[in-house]
């Protein structure tokens, strides 16, 4: 039978045991209430007709009336006579009919055998002696025996009053005993049942957690024929299946472990894996000669106190420490600066976090830290910074002696140049000029690369910065027809800023709004507070800068596509390091054929 069916027949029963109980408990309490009823509506009547007997027999014996020309002399008034003898039969014959005891029976046979003599002589009583010497006594009989059968009726109220009680005892006894038996048998029913159908559900869910928590020899021994019987075969079938692909998997597992152990002794990069608490999880042995340790073996031990040792590994964790403890970000890739075999090496480090995959809510469970090795590039960078610096250095000599050539070839003290002449030194001179900026720039940028810029910040007014920059691309500005429009505050102004360098950056702002913008423009430079900040904003008509291009403007050595003017891509770059390293930030708005504006924002105050 399937559990379906048994726990269906299971409540089918239970139901049914609830219906019964109901209908022999009705079916009692019904029977003893319509038998107090008719108890009491035979004792009521019983009653009423015995005080109808006594009414009627004072009815007749007071019908007669004395006479008021005659002492001894009585009148009979018929119609209270006739109408007492009429209720008195009506009365006694119910009595008779309602009556169920043998003695109150021979009692109102007796009355009724007296009052038919009763009747016989209230019909020739006409005098005062007659009536007391015949009729009273008669009366009087009669109502004596009223009277007992009154005192007999009340013992018959008594005695099936008793039996009436000794019903209803009967009945809440066989209630009793039903319900006692329905409650052992469904108290029965509720313990049996749910550990029929609990016990093979908690034998499969303690299975399942033996074999999820690795042992797969465990089975189920169900031997009925219904559901949990085929269930605990199938799912013996899938353990049998399991336990082989848990063996195949683990042999693969391990193969696996070992592979991935010896990728991690081999590589040429530091490994570190660590725990939620830094303790040591493993280290690859490129790592532990980077970091000092040798062959000293640390898994399982905590990082923090073997860094108390080895300084270099306290460069590794601390800020990782300080994240777990107070949530202050860290920086993924950091570089390490260490040494290896004696020579000093440059290392990036960078930080996984392994999470729990398992839990709904990943719970953070190690970290992974890789050490790549970037000595080369370090190496190949202060190369390049060197020859720059070099190569910038050792060119400002010859340029300064060409611009001195070109200087005492103008001087009309010594000869006077031709117009084609005039115009070849000119040419020259813008080429030489262009080239000293080119030097120049490279020569920042490689030291602002390597650090080496220092900034020299002081309170400024903002007016003595724009005309400074001003002055400076002024006449490149009126070579080509091109307005500058200042539109500066009512209010003078004042800023902690490097001078130089500030004006620098807005000399090369201007000078890129010139070189981009039309002939008979205008350049429009706004200075205006923003909040704590100062903004100094350069607008110009120019052709604007594709969308697809403003995100790298500001990369070195990058130009726009098709533009005409030459330059080496390096002034967007220089601008804002520097505007950055004074704690402020340089952006673009630009559109095509609508011109471009560049915002310097710098904080009035450094703090």
């Amino acid at each position: 039978m399937k559990v379906k069916s048994k726990i269906t027949l299971g409540l089918v029963f239970l139901f049914s045991v609830i219906v019964a109980l109901g209908i022999i408990a009705i079916n009692y309490l019904s029977s003893l209430t319509v038998e107090n009823q008719r108890i009491l509506a035979e004792n009521y009547e019983g009653i009423e007709n015995i005080h109808d007997l006594g009414v009627a027999l004072r009815e007749l014996s007071a019908s007669y009336e004395p006479r008021s020309e005659s002492n001894i002399s009585l009148t009979r008034i018929e119609y209270r006579a006739a109408t007492a003898i009429e209720d008195f039969e009506e009365a006694l014959s119910k009595q008779q009919q309602n009556n169920t005891d043998e003695a109150q029976g021979e009692i109102l046979d007796d009355i009724k055998i007296e009052f038919e003599a009763l009747k016989g002589v209230a019909a020739i009583t006409r005098t005062k002696d007659y009536y007391f010497e015949h009729l009273l006594p008669l009366v009087q009989s009669i109502s004596l025996k009223i009277n007992q059968m009154f005192l007999l009726n009340q013992q018959v109220i008594v005695s099936r009053n008793e039996r009436a009680e000794l019903t209803a005892e009967r009945v809440i006894y066989t209630v009793a005993a039903i319900v006692v038996f329905c409650v052992l048998v469904a108290f029965s029913f509720m313990v049996s049942f749910p550990r029929y159908v609990a016990e093979p559900v908690e034998k499969i869910t303690d299975t399942i957690n033996d074999i999820e928590a690795g042992d797969y020899s465990r089975r189920l021994d169900i031997d009925s024929k219904d559901e949990f019987g085929l269930m605990a075969g199938a799912f013996n079938q899938l353990f049998e299946r399991l336990a082989k692909y848990e063996k195949l998997n683990l042999n693969k597992v391990v193969a696996e472990k070992k592979r991935i152990d010896t990728l991690i002794k081999k590589i040429n990069e530091g490994i570190i894996g660590l725990d939620a608490d830094f303790n040591f999880i493993f280290m690859n042995p490129f790592a532990k000669k980077m970091l000092g340790l040798g062959t000293q073996k640390v898994k399982g031990k905590s990082a923090s106190k073997v860094a108390l040792q080895y300084p270099l590994l306290t460069g590794l964790i601390d800020d990782l420490v300080e994240w777990q403890q107070s949530g202050k970000r860290f920086t993924k890739n950091k570089l390490i600066k260490g040494a290896f075999e004696g020579k000093p090496m440059h290392f990036v480090r960078k930080v996984i976090i392994t999470y729990d995959a398992d839990e709904d809510e990943k719970e953070m469970n190690g970290y992974l830290i890789m050490l790549k090795n970037i000595t080369e590039f370090k190496m190949q960078d202060e190369a390049r910074r060197n020859f720059i610096a070099t190569v910038s250095h050792e060119l400002k000599t010859p340029i300064a002696a060409i611009k001195l050539s070109l200087k005492l070839l103008r001087d009309k003290r010594l000869s006077v140049l031709t117009d084609d002449q005039e115009e070849l030194v000119e040419s020259v001179e813008m080429e030489v000029n262009r080239l000293l900026n080119m030097s120049q720039e490279l020569l920042n940028a490689n030291e602002l690369e390597g650090g080496k810029i220092k900034l020299y910040p002081e309170d400024v007014r903002v007016q003595e910065v724009v005309d400074e920059a001003v002055d400076g691309v002024l006449p490149l500005a009126e070579d080509k027809h091109i307005s500058i429009e200042e539109h500066l505050p009512d209010q003078p102004l004042s800023i902690w800023v490097d001078f130089d360098k500030i004006t620098w950056v807005l000399v090369n702002l201007l000078t890129n709004a010139i070189k981009y913008s039309k002939a008979e423009t205008a350049i429009h430079l706004k200075v205006y507070e923003k909040e704590e900040h100062i903004c100094f904003e350069v607008k110009d008509q120019g052709h604007g800068i594709p969308k697809e291009a403003q995100g790298l403007i500001f990369e070195r050595y990058y130009r726009v596509e098709g533009t005409k003017e030459r330059g080496t891509g390096l002034g967007l770059a220089i601008s804002r390091e520097l505007v950055e390293q004074m704690g402020g930030r340089i952006s673009l708005e630009s559109e095509e054929k609508k011109g471009s504006t560049f915002t310097i924002s710098l904080p009035r105050k450094q703090h």
